[in-house]
């Protein structure tokens, strides 16, 4: 069945959406787990479906925008009474080719040397800008290329090193962090190699103004006062001087630059007669996502899941934003590649593979036991084979904050 509604939030459940394809016993063991007790099904798009992408993620239109799906509902309990029976052992996952630890780990630390050979380029970009006023062009336009043509090749491994940086991040790292993040949501939606470039340029330099104003007010300051603020608002108006004198005067270009803090005012950017908000949604919505990793917003720095909880919520009154914060929501994955998470049992382990079908249910390399004791080497465990009631993922974690190199470990289950 086709899953078009839950009586119980997204984030409080292993999916992390609220439209999907049932393909399981399981799933729908997992529904009840989590509290669900009635679902909202659509017995059209439940019909002869293969494959679930093909209904439940965004539909870009011809304008690259993102549209969320209408099914038509109808209801089904959940409840004890009428509840389907539960088998005892999920069925088998189908046999999918895992890639090795050494292969995972080899992408890992090529990705997490590139990144820091990006940050030392885009500090040398920041910096020549805040004392010529000019941005060198045509090194933040081979910088752009750079991380397009690493994003092709390992997009996992590329992502999960963002989460790698300080919390306390500069504006080099936050401008790559929006822009890598940036540059993958135009891929899934389709965008062309002009405009991917045209948008990985603009999110780059997003804040490039914030260069033009004191160092102390760079990072946004937790309180404000009034006058701090009004010069804080400037920096937008500085980046577009900047862009125009550099001779980077496409109007879309500039609209990025302008218009990107309109997430918080999403009433505005939706009065605005530029032709293509879009992508300026899309800028807004990936800037705050990083900026509630990193604590910049004035709340304590989020976990990945907890910031994309915190957006969701947030635009439930503006379906078009909503759409690109559920983008976001699928590009990141519920446990993506090299997430660090703990289990139901106290366990804590490394994704290593996506289960086809059944992405609550991924691959792992436990890296500690319930006593939160070293394993080595690692454990391998594959959560589909884990009978009705057995282990579970718990919550993503930040490895920053327990201490897990992700690369050794993967070296270790590869040794």
């Amino acid at each position: 069945m086709y899953v078009a509604g839950l009586d119980r939030s997204w984030f409080r459940t292993p999916f992390l959406r609220h439209s999907f394809l049932i393909q399981s016993e399981q799933e729908i063991m997992a529904l009840r787990q989590s509290g669900v007790t009635m679902v909202v099904v659509d017995t059209d798009l439940g019909r002869d479906i293969a494959d679930e992408r093909a209904v439940s993620q965004p539909v870009p239109t011809s304008s690259g925008s993102v549209s969320p799906a209408t099914p038509a509902p109808s209801t089904t309990d959940m409840t004890a009474d009428n509840r389907p029976q539960a088998q005892a052992h999920g069925d088998p996952s189908p046999s999918v080719e895992r890639p090795s630890p050494l292969q995972l780990a080899t992408h890992f630390s090529h990705a997490r040397q590139q990144r820091e050979q990006w940050v030392a380029r885009a500090k040398a970009l920041f910096e020549t800008t805040r004392a010529t006023d000019l941005i060198e062009t045509d090194e933040a336009r081979a910088l752009i290329d750079d991380v397009l043509k690493n994003l092709l090749e390992r997009q996992a491994a590329c992502l999960a090193v963002l989460g790698m940086g300080q919390l306390d991040a500069t504006l080099q790292e936050h401008g790559l962090t929006v822009c890598t993040l940036a540059l993958t949501l135009g891929k899934s939606i389709g965008f062309s190699d002009d405009r991917l470039r045209q948008l990985g340029l603009g999110s780059l330099l997003h804040d490039i103004g914030l260069t033009k104003l004191p160092h102390h007010m760079i990072k946004r300051p937790k309180t404000m006062t009034s006058a701090q603020q009004s010069i804080y608002l400037t920096h937008t108006a500085e980046g577009r001087r900047i862009l125009q004198k550099s001779g980077l005067t496409a109007p879309d270009l500039l609209s990025m630059i302008s218009y990107h803090h309109q997430l918080e005012h999403p009433t505005e950017i939706a009065a605005n007669s530029m032709s293509n908000t879009d992508v300026i949604k899309l800028i807004s919505v990936v800037d705050q996502y990083d900026e509630l990793l990193s604590g910049q917003t004035g709340l304590p720095p989020m976990s990945s899941s907890q910031a994309l909880s915190h957006l969701y919520q947030r635009f439930q009154a503006h379906t078009e934003w909503q759409a690109m914060v559920s983008l976001l929501i699928r590009v990141i994955g519920i446990y993506p590649l090299y997430s660090v998470v703990s289990l139901t049992s106290g366990e804590v382990g490394i994704v290593a593979a996506i289960s086809p079908g059944k992405a609550h249910l991924p691959y792992l390399y436990l890296c500690r036991d319930h006593l939160q004791r070293p394993c080595t080497p690692p454990i391998p465990l594959d959560l589909t084979q884990e009978p009705e009631g057995g282990r579970r993922v718990k919550e993503v974690l930040d490895p920053r904050r327990c201490s897990i190199d992700i690369e050794q470990v993967l070296e270790q289950a590869a040794a």
